[in-house]
Order: structure tokens, then sequence, then C-alpha cells
């Protein structure tokens, strides 16, 4: 049976959608979208043993180092729970603001990772082969719990970081927080200094002691002249000006020469 030309065109149709879903349905398909969590998976205190503040009591050293420059801060505390700043690049001859000091050392001991992962890239890329800052933390009996700080992220604020020794995971951490405790080098916890008191200054005296000694002459001699007008009665006006006058010019002459005069 001959097939005429328009059915012979339908069955090529028809092979050429069977074999293209052939072919499709063994591509992978695009990644479905996942919905993000509230909380990574990665994400948590980086020691558990101290993130609580009641388990933070053993701590008894903080240290905050910058590996480039060598700059850092050092807090010990002593047997009577009291924190001192032991060595500081930016000492100050000021008392430890305890307030400050237990908070520092609460912050490193509760630090939490935003999220972690683990990566074939080398440390380089993450600032992590020489890192940049490392925080440590001392415990009584010698525990140590160390983060070493790499670059920031790009797209986040957030940092690169490592725990330990270890080389993996790498961590995120909050930037806002490690930016906190990088600034106790360059502003240790010490107690601010007292505001200074304004010295209250005296004011020199523009005019001389000569002058000075001519004024007072010539205001007695003129309340005196007022006295001997008072007593002659009111009839002699200009005889109590005229008098006021000269005892005033006799009274400054009188000052002068004797302020003048050498000893």
């Amino acid at each position: 049976m001959r097939l005429d030309r328009n059915t012979l065109i339908l069955i090529g149709v028809c092979a050429i959608v069977i074999i293209a879903v052939i072919v499709l349905g063994g591509q992978p398909g695009a990644a479905p979208d996942v919905t993000p969590t509230a909380q990574a998976e990665g994400a948590g205190p980086l020691f558990p043993a101290i993130a609580d503040t009641g388990t933070q009591g053993d701590i008894v050293r903080f240290e905050v180092l910058n590996n480039t420059d060598g700059s850092k801060v050092v807090m010990t505390k002593d047997d009577a729970n009291v924190w001192t700043i032991s060595e500081a690049t930016n000492a100050r001859d000021l008392a430890t603001d305890q307030t400050q000091a237990v908070g520092a050392m609460s912050i490193l001991a509760s630090l939490s990772a935003i999220d972690r992962f683990e990566s074939d890239q080398p440390l380089s890329a993450f600032g992590l082969e020489t890192p940049f800052y490392t925080f440590t933390l001392t415990a009584k009996d010698g525990t140590t719990y160390v983060v070493k700080i790499g670059a920031q992220t790009v797209a986040n604020p957030r940092y690169y970081a490592l725990v330990g020794d270890t080389t993996t995971p790498i961590y995120l951490l909050p930037k806002d927080l490690v930016d906190g405790l990088i600034s106790e080098i360059s502003n240790p916890a010490y107690v601010p200094a007292p505001t200074p008191t304004a010295t209250a200054t005296s004011t020199p005296n523009p005019f001389s002691e000569v002058e000075q000694t001519a004024t007072a002459a010539v205001e007695q001699a003129q309340f005196f002249a007022t006295l001997t007008a008072t007593a002659q009665g009111t009839g002699a006006p200009e005889l109590t000006a005229e008098a006021t006058a000269e005892a005033t010019v006799e009274a400054a002459a009188e000052a002068t020469a004797e302020a003048t005069a050498s000893p």
C-alpha cells in the first residue's frame, strides 16, 4: 500500500518528536530551588564546651594577636577573679575595666559560626594560609581555644576562619564580632581616663602699681573733700569743687612720687 505525501510528512514529524523526547529525557535537569533554612547546617558555637557564660569561669587568659605586625593585647585573671591587662602594644597607665575585659573574653568564648564548609581550594584563597589574626583563650588546666582569622568574604560581611590547628572545615564568622575583638588591640579594656578639670588662672591687672596707688589716693582725697564741703554747708558749692580738684591733684602727685621712690 502506498502512502500519500501528507501521511509520510505526518509520520516523519512524529518520529522527530519521539526522538527529541528520548534525547532530552536523558539530559540532567536544572537543580530545584531550595528554600533556605533559618539556620545554616554548619552554624553553631566554635567551642561548645565554653559557649555558655556559666562554663567560662575557668578561662584565665585572653589574647588577640595581629600576625602581620605583631601587635597584641593579653589579659590574665588572678585567683580573685580580677582581670588585668598584662601585655598590650597600646598600653596605658590605667586600671583594667573589668566589665569590658569579661565581655571581650565571653564574646570570644561564645563565638558562633554563621556557616562552615569544605573546600578543595588552597587555604591562601581564603587568607588562611597565613592568618591575619589569632585569638586565644586559655583555661586553668592549660586547655587552649584558638581561632585563626583569614580574609573577609566578598559578598557578605563575614570572615573566613579556622579553629585550632585544623585546616578544615572553614568557618564563616560574623564581621561585627570579629572586628570588635580585633579592636581590643588598639583600644584595650582600660578604665576611661578622668576628664581633666579646668584650672582657674588669674587675669593680669592692666594697671601698674603706681597707677593703682595714685587712683586710690585720688579717691581718698575726693572723699575728704566731700566731707569738708558737707561740714561747711551748701552755700559754697564752687569752693567745694575747687577744693576737691586741688586735693585730687595733690594726692595723686604725692602717691606717684612715693610709689616710684627708691627704697
